[in-house]
C-alpha cells in the first residue's frame, strides 16, 4: 500500500510540474486578409507577445497562395512574403505559430462548401446529403 501510495504521490508531483513547464497560453484565430497583414503584426508585438501569449492557431484554409496546388488558393489569399512576416513577428515574442488547414470532414458547411470540395468533389464524404434550399 506505501509503495502504491509513493508511486501516485510521485506521478502527481511530476505531471503537477509539467503542466507549469509545458504551460499553453493560446489563442486560436482566422488568419488576416492580405490587406490586414500589418494590422495583425502590430496585434502580434502590441498585445499578444506583452500579454503571454506562446502558442497561435491560425486558421488559414484556402487563404493562402499556395504554389503546388494554385486551385486550391481562396479569392485573396495571403502571399509567401505576407506569411513570412506573420512568422517572424510571431518568432520575435517566442509564439509558436500553428497553420490550421480543415480536413476532408469540414469541407462543408451548411449551404456554404470549401475550396478544396468546389476544385475536387469526388473527395464530398456525404455526397447523398442534400443542402436544404433557403
Amino acid at each position: 500500500m506505501r509503495k502504491l501510495l509513493f508511486i501516485f504521490l510521485s506521478l502527481n508531483i511530476y505531471f503537477g510540474n509539467a503542466q507549469s513547464i509545458f504551460e499553453v497560453k493560446g489563442l486560436c484565430i482566422a488568419a488576416p486578409d492580405p490587406d490586414g497583414v500589418s494590422e495583425f503584426v502590430k496585434f502580434i508585438d502590441e498585445e499578444l507577445g506583452p500579454n503571454g501569449i506562446n502558442t497561435l492557431i491560425l486558421r488559414v484554409d484556402f487563404n493562402y497562395a499556395y504554389e503546388s496546388r494554385p486551385e486550391l488558393r481562396g479569392n485573396d489569399p495571403l502571399s509567401k512574403q505576407q506569411v513570412k512576416e506573420l512568422v517572424a513577428a510571431a518568432k520575435k515574442h517566442n509564439i509558436n505559430l500553428i497553420p490550421q488547414v480543415n480536413l476532408l470532414g469540414h469541407q462543408s458547411w451548411a449551404e456554404k462548401t470549401n475550396k478544396l470540395l468546389e476544385v475536387y468533389p469526388e473527395f464530398d464524404e456525404t455526397p447523398h446529403v442534400k443542402i436544404p434550399v433557403k
